[in-house]
């Protein structure tokens, strides 16, 4: 089984997710409102997302070696890492020690260093490892299904995961929050990587946050 999987993104009015200053008090209160099991990220979003965390990246303690002790009561959501490159290696200790995480499960594949996994298992951090040379995302995400019993993870990364997950018809919702800005040709566009065309939305909401920004929740209609 599969969880319901939903795309949470803060972009431009032209649709990119860099360019400009998201607002990510008002980003992360509307992720927050899921109460999602887990948040899938890739490693390019986690690896850009470590300023927002730490200025410069401290040195590993004792206690990033082991598993955080959590509550049953704790609302937390998991991490889903994908990161079959291992480009993360030296950086998980920020993750599992971020206020917002209850700890971090990374996705990794076949084809992922050996000393990356290594890396992993000296530190205790869960892995699921599927796909010969990527993260097959849909056997990933069944298996977290399975072994952790998530039923509901937001994807709160960029284009290349997000055009993944819809390529692979696993989306059942994408929520955007419109920031009123242009960012012009400089702009990253949030599914640069959708090589699938005709993906038909349905509205389910529209609303003004804050009197300024503009939230719209669709419904990927599945054919």
């Amino acid at each position: 089984m599969i969880p319901k999987v939903v795309i949470h993104n803060s972009i431009s009015l032209d649709g990119s997710t860099t360019g400009f200053e998201a607002n990510i008090e008002v980003h992360y209160k509307i992720l927050s409102s899921y109460q999602p099991d887990a948040m899938i990220v890739g490693s390019n979003t986690a690896k850009t997302g470590t300023q927002f965390f730490c200025e410069k990246i401290p040195p590993e303690e004792e206690s990033d070696f082991k598993k955080p002790e959590i509550q049953p009561d704790d609302p937390r959501a998991y991490w889903l890492i994908a990161d079959s490159r291992g480009i993360l290696e030296g950086l998980m200790h920020v993750f599992r020690r971020s206020e917002f995480s209850k700890d971090v499960i990374v996705l990794v594949s076949e084809k992922t260093p050996e000393a990356y996994i290594n890396y992993l298992k000296e530190r205790n951090y869960d892995f699921i490892q599927t796909g010969a040379d990527r993260v097959n995302i849909r056997q990933a995400l069944e298996i977290a299904n399975e072994k952790y019993g998530f039923e509901l993870v937001v994807s709160d990364s960029g284009g290349i995961l997000n055009s993944i997950l819809l390529e692979q018809d696993l989306v059942e919702e994408i929520s955007l929050i419109l920031t009123p800005e242009i960012v012009g040709k400089n702009g990253t566009n949030l599914f640069r990587n959708l090589e699938k065309s005709g993906i038909q939305l349905g509205l389910l909401k529209n609303e003004i946050v804050e009197k300024k920004y503009v939230r719209l929740v669709y419904r990927v209609l599945k054919k």
